[in-house]
């Protein structure tokens, strides 16, 4: 189940894989907003200006260096986890309104330098599978960072895995679909409540609405947030 998730629309998608047909039929040719992801190769099609990684992926990964059992990793590792954990609490603090914006860059950017001369160790010292990942992050630094040029874009994709929870549990609790049809219902539904929990809107009277337009053969009522006219991302 693929998913894209806006301030005012959550899409569900099925597709039979993961490759980067399935997130180019998601996204659509002419994406022109700031996508949220983890440094999955599928999305390399997305330029490198529209696109932040999410820095909750990105701190598993590098927990993972610092729990390595290889003595060489988990310095660099821990170092890189008190970084992180540094960035997310200085986004919480100007998000609160503790930090004035100019102390908040200026934070983000003595850190940013931390970082780099981190990771720039990890490549050359850890072990060899731990030294890719030090690669590629360097080589992503600047999706890392892009949260910096604009307050609007989040650093982690956190909202969208609270939005798959739904369908998670449904189908844990019901072993998926057999049909296609029943393929297409799953997602649709799931598009629809999701969609209308993010507009303040109730999902059942919704459906409802969208029910009755299709008995009397009368145009689906689609909320004025979603409207072609209105910017989605």
């Amino acid at each position: 189940m693929w998913l894209a998730l806006s301030k005012i629309a959550v899409c569900f998608m099925t597709a039979y894989g993961r490759g980067q047909e399935a997130a180019k039929r998601l996204l659509g040719a002419e994406f022109d907003g700031v996508l949220v992801t983890d440094q999955y190769a599928g999305y390399r099609f997305i330029d490198a200006d529209q696109r932040q990684l999410c820095w909750a992926h990105v701190a598993r990964n590098l927990a993972a260096i610092a729990e390595s059992s290889e003595q060489c990793n988990q310095p660099i590792g821990a170092r890189l986890v008190l970084l992180a954990d540094a960035v997310f609490r200085t986004r919480h603090r100007w998000e609160s309104g503790a930090l004035s914006k100019q102390k908040y860059l200026r934070r983000l950017a003595r850190y940013r330098q931390s970082w780099r001369s981190q990771l720039e160790r990890g490549a050359l010292l850890c072990s060899k599978r731990y030294r890719g990942r030090c690669q590629l992050l360097l080589r992503d630094d600047e999706m890392l960072w892009r949260f910096m040029t604009d307050d609007e874009i989040a650093l982690t994709n956190n909202e969208a895995e609270r939005a798959l929870r739904g369908y998670v549990l449904w189908r844990k609790g019901s072993y998926g679909v057999w049909s296609h049809r029943g393929e297409l219902f799953r997602q649709r539904i799931l598009s629809l409540v999701e969609t209308g929990k993010r507009l303040g809107r109730c999902p059942q009277e919704w459906l409802r609405a969208v029910v009755r337009a299709c008995i009397e053969k009368t145009d689906y009522p689609i909320p004025a947030e979603l409207m072609p006219s209105t910017p989605s991302w």
